[in-house]
């Protein structure tokens, strides 16, 4: 019996070899991926609908909504935005004197020149002009502008709408139940 045994294993030497070269390849596969991983920019954004002219606007971080849960609406759009490094700046004055336009749509309504703030986000120069490096945090005020209400479980879509044409759209579903405050993901 140990005889045979022996037979049946002494076949088996290249096998171990073969395991040992996929292990290895396994492993350096997997330090590649780590190594692009770690040399890989962190500073990504995604840039949303525009003219190809590097002047896009881009939407940077989560879209969030201030709700009134008394009757289940959403007050208030909050989102973040900055402009690419050689994109043109972006005058953000807000209403009445502005020059960009945020527009609302929805299955129901269209409401065009929608009431507006923004405020600089991460420190700038202090003005309102939105330029390279600065990013802006715009509020889209709903509440006396819609009718009817934007309520739960419903599609909508933002869009601001710079002076020399270029825009970013901004779709977005709220969830079935509204809370005070909730991350449009």
């Amino acid at each position: 019996m140990l005889n045979r045994l022996q037979l049946t294993l002494k076949n088996q030497k290249g096998v171990s070899r073969l395991s040992i070269a996929i292990i290895t390849v396994a492993c350096f596969a997997v330090a590649g991926l780590l190594a692009y991983s770690t040399l890989s920019s962190e500073d990504e954004t995604i840039p949303v609908f525009t003219t190809d002219d590097g002047g896009a606007l881009d939407l940077r971080g989560n879209i969030f909504a201030r709700c009134n849960t008394a009757d289940q609406s959403v007050s208030e759009v909050v989102f973040t935005v900055r402009i690419p490094t050689d994109g043109t700046p972006v005058n953000l004055t807000p209403p009445p004197n502005n020059v960009v336009v945020v527009s609302y749509a929805d299955a129901f309504q269209r409401v065009d020149d929608l009431p507006w703030r923004a405020e600089e986000y991460v420190a700038g120069d202090g003005d309102g002009m939105l330029e390279a490096g600065e990013t802006f945090s715009i509020t889209a005020m709903l509440d006396d502008a819609l009718n009817p209400w934007l309520g739960p479980g419903s599609p909508f879509t933002i869009e601001v709408k710079t002076p020399n044409g270029e825009s970013l759209t901004i779709s977005r579903t709220t969830p079935d139940r509204l809370d005070a405050a909730m991350n449009l993901q």
